[in-house]
């Protein structure tokens, strides 16, 4: 019998997906003796239309089971339902839903994760803090898990304050264009939080406008422009979520 499992996710010109893909491909060599294979979707935007018309495709090839770095909405959670009951796992990874039907999520706990950069911050910084907030999508729930988390730290941290905000989609031009904006406009921010992607448009911003001497910037991922930030000292910190395993391990449950 061949074994086929899907793969959904969005990210097309992300670093990171990069990374998750060489886990999927490194798995299914593993898995190749048994007749297993892999079918990689990427959708190039944050789209629910987009992801169903995917699992759709991938349900006509027959799947045995389905891997997917979801978007958080109803109608995503009721298909990963529907294939629980036609006898198709789903393991999300990246990103998890609610209300679904799914056996398991691979990823980071990423309300600690927006705990644990708040924390960083309120250590690299003295007296008042000011603080924009950039992520990239609503929808994606590890986007505003991070952000709920980092902000649930702000009443411990009374120096720290949020004082703009704004979503890119992971887009590194809206990224830029939207950054350049929010310091024009908010000369007292002295330190920036991406709860997603988009980081090298927003920090080539905060270079452009010359602020990069007095601003604090915590990010995620270790990808190779952020390793280019950290390198110039414009990016003070990042956190990493091990993208490989995140391939791997959907395969292995």
């Amino acid at each position: 019998k061949k074994f086929r499992f899907g793969v959904v996710m969005f990210g097309i010109g992300n670093p990171f997906f990069d990374d998750v893909i060489t886990g999927f491909k490194e798995k299914e060599e593993e898995l190749a003796g048994y007749n297993c294979t892999v079918l990689i979707r990427r959708i190039s935007a944050f789209g629910v239309q987009d992801q169903l018309d995917a699992i759709d495709a991938l349900v006509k090839e027959e799947i045995s089971g389905l891997a997917i770095s979801p978007q958080n909405d109803p109608s995503i959670a009721q298909k990963i339902n529907e294939l629980y009951d036609m006898g198709i796992p789903t393991v999300t990874f990246n990103t998890d839903i609610a209300g679904s039907k799914r056996i398991a999520y691979v990823g980071s706990n990423y309300y600690q994760c927006g705990q644990t950069a708040a924390g960083l911050m309120h250590l690299m910084t003295r007296d008042e803090v000011n603080i924009g907030i950039i992520s990239g999508n609503s929808k994606i729930l590890c986007h505003t898990e991070r952000i709920a988390g980092f902000e649930s730290c702000l009443k411990e941290y009374t120096n720290m304050h949020v004082v703009d905000f704004f979503e890119n989609n992971d887009d590194d031009f809206i990224s830029y264009e939207k950054t350049m904006e929010m310091l024009a406009a908010h000369p007292e921010i002295n330190a920036l939080f991406f709860a997603a992607g988009g980081t090298y448009g927003g920090c080539k911003a905060v270079l452009a406008s010359n602020r990069q001497d007095n601003m604090k910037i915590i990010t995620f991922d270790k990808i190779d422009t952020t390793i280019e930030m950290i390198k110039k000292d414009v990016i003070s910190a990042t956190i990493c979520q091990q993208p490989r395993l995140q391939g791997l391990l959907p395969l292995e449950i």
